[in-house]
Order: C-alpha cells, then structure tokens, then sequence
C-alpha cells in the first residue's frame, strides 16, 4: 500500500465513523477542495464545466526540482 492509498483508505474510514455526527463534513472541510475542469468546443460557442471534489491530489515529481515545479506540470 502507497500513500495516497493510506491516505485515502483513512480518510474513508473516519468520514464513514462520523457520517451521522454534526461533524460529518470535518474531513472535506479541512482537507478537501474542488477540481474544476472546462473543456471548449472549437469552431462552437459550447462550452463544457465540471467540478469534482478531492481530497489528494497525484503530483509528478520525477525529474521535477520542486513540489511547484510538479504542480505546474500537474496544470
């Protein structure tokens, strides 16, 4: 098991322990975000929006100098 699936076998686990309690949302709260995504047709005025939550997120970090340098790769 790596990490991330640490992580989110965790994260798992303590919001289904708390998921009828007044703190159920604690977790997304704290730790989570939104990715939002936008897909443009060419030629077309359609335009396609999504947002997805998360609560990790799998940078690159091979050949990468810095943790920003793989969050903009990421982008």
């Amino acid at each position: 098991m790596d990490v991330e699936e640490f992580f989110n076998m965790l994260m798992d686990r303590i919001e289904t322990a708390i998921k009828t309690s007044p703190q159920q949302n604690t977790i997304q709260h704290h730790f989570g975000g939104k990715f939002a995504s936008e897909m443009i047709c060419k030629g077309c005025p359609h335009k396609y929006e999504n947002s997805e939550p998360f609560l990790s997120i799998s940078i690159p970090v091979k050949n990468k100098k810095s943790i920003l340098e793989g969050l903009n790769a990421f982008v």
